[in-house]
């Protein structure tokens, strides 16, 4: 959950456990009383920055990312 103080540009990263920045995460914002319908939603970029405004100040969000691992198996005709 974050929680947006003001009107102005909130901008953050999306960092991986290595502590390294995470590009083309797909990050989505909700509010926190409508949580099925997304306020906004956009991927992160090279450094693994993301930016969403302006939001309402003093409305609680909720901030979930997506991203899909490289590591991915091909599935075989007749498996």
């Amino acid at each position: 959950n974050v929680e947006i103080s003001s009107w102005a540009q909130q901008e953050a990263a999306v960092l991986g456990t290595d502590g390294k920045a995470v590009s083309g995460a797909l990050v989505t914002i909700y509010c926190a009383d409508a949580p099925e319908t997304p306020v906004g939603a956009l991927y992160s970029d090279e450094q693994g920055q993301f930016a969403f405004g302006p939001l309402e100040p003093g409305r609680l969000y909720h901030v979930k990312v997506f991203k899909l691992s490289d590591n991915i198996r091909a599935l075989e005709p007749g498996s």
